[in-house]
């Protein structure tokens, strides 16, 4: 096993454990979450841009700003959507990402997408709506909010392909917390729940396994080609799958199984081809 397809698993459970301590938390207002987790993060990332000695406010301030309101809006959406819906379902539309970064490279950069590949989206996006129209259960805001999120984190890698050349990788990952934080510090304030200390435990966990994973995500994409990694990525499904059934009695409907699996043989199709 090379040293990036590792790092990448780390990084893949260490995403995974933050979803499952999100889901933990229901009695913790989403938006006091994020503010808490994006303290931590803010914390973790001037440490790294000390030790890297360059400018905290970085070089492409627009798009610097750009990527922190789109990661905001990422999270949010996601955070709420593990809330709405079952870990496993939540995680499985939240890793739609590669079909919308393809929509925006063809809208923005005028890429040429192969019309396999519409093919592929299409049978995920299928997927998604099967999982709605045969499980009433579901409620379609938490599915809906699953696909926002899903856009604006491709958002967030189009924006961080344009800063690559321009700034720092703890400069760029700065500005995530560093927008979050003042938007949601009020509406943090007006609906704060105090944790009691298992709660805290896990808001503290969502902290460390975010930023952890980010590293080994980043030093994964370092030390091998994406095309040979990517593959690694969807065992964050699978992990979502068995944390949801054992941690929180999750298990999903066979109709939503149907729309699940047309989601994963969608994106599966989409990395091999």
């Amino acid at each position: 096993m090379s040293t990036g397809i590792r790092y990448m698993l780390l990084s893949i459970v260490s995403f995974s454990l933050m979803h499952l301590c999100v889901k933990a938390i229901p009695d913790i207002p989403v938006v006091q979450t994020i503010f808490l987790r994006s303290v931590f993060s803010i914390v973790f990332c001037c440490i790294a841009i000390k030790q890297a000695k360059v400018s905290v406010w970085g070089n492409n301030k627009t798009f610097l700003v750009l990527r922190g309101l789109v990661g905001m809006l990422s999270l949010i959406c996601f955070f709420y959507s593990i809330q709405m819906l079952p870990l496993g379902t939540a995680v499985t539309i939240g890793n739609l990402v590669p079909f919308f970064t393809l929509f925006l490279a063809f809208v923005f950069l005028k890429e040429k997408i192969p019309h396999i590949k519409w093919l592929f989206f299409a049978v995920s996006f299928v997927g998604v709506l099967l999982m709605k129209g045969l499980d009433d259960e579901l409620p379609a805001l938490g599915i809906i909010l699953g696909l926002c999120a899903a856009f604006f984190t491709a958002t967030a890698h189009f924006v961080v392909r344009k800063l690559r050349d321009t700034d720092d990788t703890s400069v760029i990952m700065f500005y995530f917390p560093f927008i979050t934080i003042p938007f949601m510090l009020p509406f943090a304030i007006l609906q704060w729940e105090t944790p009691d200390a298992r709660e805290w435990l896990f808001l503290v966990l969502i902290g460390i396994t975010t930023h952890v994973g980010q590293l080994f995500l980043t030093k994964a994409y370092k030390h091998e080609e994406v095309k040979n990694i990517s593959y690694v990525y969807y065992l964050g499904i699978i992990l979502s799958f068995v944390y949801g059934v054992s941690f929180f009695g999750e298990f999903i409907s066979v109709k939503s199984s149907v729309g699940v699996g047309l989601v994963i043989l969608g994106m599966v199709l989409n990395m091999l081809g």
